[in-house]
């Protein structure tokens, strides 16, 4: 498991558990008949799901931490920090190719050179090949022979793969200017809840990420169609919400899906308890996609209604389900989100809330420590529901067996 504490072990104790996890994982994809991890063109997009072999997962993740381990041990402390700082300049090289479409220059079978290359994207071809190279030492791209490159795993996804594509946009044209300009933020405004003082506020010149992306719809159909790929990870899939609830105790109840874009989880959901029924709530032009694509045959159940859930809740429901709303609002508007809802609850209603909850270090993978940092602890969430109602509490936080994501179930205090 991942953890922040000094490293003891020598290097032949942590390459010997490198060497054994291997053997596991490799033994395990062979008995399956699984592909062997490759860097080809054609190897599968994502490491097969372990999902029912928590054992070998368990292998791979301490293979991930122990290579990065030994890999930092080996460079040296300086080096590590130079390694750091290098990594803006690898993001810096994934976003020229991303803007200069260099990925559609070079054709999945056959591959070009660099001369094709620059004639087809319009640039020198000596920036051309700095750039490939770069992004060739993380194995997107490769050279084949001198100076004529073909695509590689990573690289061919740009191709191959939408959503994955608008997330390296997303991140590359947004996120990284977002980061260069967290300092300011933090230093302009210290301890500031607002989101017109954030550092996407400052990056972009505008008073939210929401208003910023209503004005620009290019950008935000990017931004969708990367969230809709970050939820195909097998981590956040709508799968750990269908298995991680009692839904089947409720028997005939409504599931009011607060902020629920275009209803893809109520969707689920409906599909999979005919006993429920749902409102999708979101803002006019988000649910009138939802409503236009919803299957004929939940109609009937799944309704889609506009409704900016800062303005007071105007359904009674038996479960106010909130999935990765409050992850995007500091807890001064958090609280506001939630203490929207309270009038409009029943004694026995519930707020499910979908989240990540921050563990202590050290017992997560590093992996998952990575994308949780920054996440809100148990106590933090706590903290959130008393500032919401003083009548209100948590009932219980559940994580489903490989989900990213907890289950956080707040009611009336009894």
């Amino acid at each position: 498991m991942g953890s922040i504490a000094v490293e003891t072990r020598s290097l032949v104790d942590i390459a010997s558990r490198i060497s054994s996890n291997t053997a596991l994982l490799n033994k395990h994809l062979a008995s399956k008949v699984l592909q062997t991890p490759t860097f080809d063109k054609d190897a599968e997009e994502d490491f097969h799901s372990l999902t029912d072999a928590p054992k070998i997962e368990a292998a791979r993740e301490a293979l991930l931490e122990d290579t990065n381990r030994l890999h930092d041990l080996v460079l040296g402390p300086a080096n590590v920090l130079r390694r750091i700082c290098w990594g803006s300049m690898n993001t810096s090289v994934l976003r020229a190719i991303y803007h200069f479409k260099i990925h559609e220059a070079i054709p999945l079978s056959g591959g070009s050179t660099y001369s094709e290359i620059a004639t087809k994207v319009g640039l020198p071809e000596h920036r051309v090949k700095s750039i490939i190279r770069q992004a060739a030492l993380d194995h997107v791209f490769a050279e084949d022979s001198p100076n004529h490159v073909v695509h590689t795993a990573a690289s061919a996804i740009l191709i191959r793969n939408k959503a994955m594509l608008d997330w390296v946009g997303h991140f590359t044209e947004e996120a990284l200017p977002t980061s260069a300009n967290l300092v300011d933020a933090m230093e302009r405004y210290p301890g500031s809840e607002e989101p017109g003082e954030s550092a996407f506020a400052l990056a972009f010149n505008t008073q939210s990420i929401f208003k910023f992306f209503d004005e620009n719809n290019d950008r935000q159909a990017r931004f969708f169609g990367a969230m809709a790929g970050v939820g195909k990870s097998p981590g956040l899939s709508v799968q750990h919400i269908l298995k991680g609830y009692g839904w089947v105790q409720l028997g005939k109840a409504l599931v009011v899906d607060v902020g629920g874009s275009s209803g893809f989880v109520s969707t689920a959901l409906a599909n999979a308890y005919p006993d429920l029924e749902f409102e999708v709530q979101d803002l006019q032009h988000t649910i009138e996609k939802g409503a236009q694509d919803l299957a004929p045959e939940l109609r009937s159940r799944v309704k889609f209604m506009a409704h900016d859930f800062f303005k007071p809740q105007p359904t009674t429901g038996d479960i106010y389900l909130m999935r990765h709303i409050c992850h995007d609002w500091s807890s001064k508007y958090s609280a506001k989100i939630l203490r929207a809802i309270v009038p409009a609850m029943k004694p026995s209603s519930r707020i499910l809330m979908i989240e990540s909850v921050m563990q202590a270090p050290g017992t997560l993978s590093q992996l998952q420590e990575r994308t949780m940092s920054q996440e809100r602890s148990r106590e933090d969430w706590e903290d959130l529901v008393f500032q919401t109602d003083p009548k209100l509490e948590i009932k219980s936080i559940h994580r489903p067996a490989g989900s990213w994501d907890s289950m956080i179930e707040v009611g009336f205090k009894s």
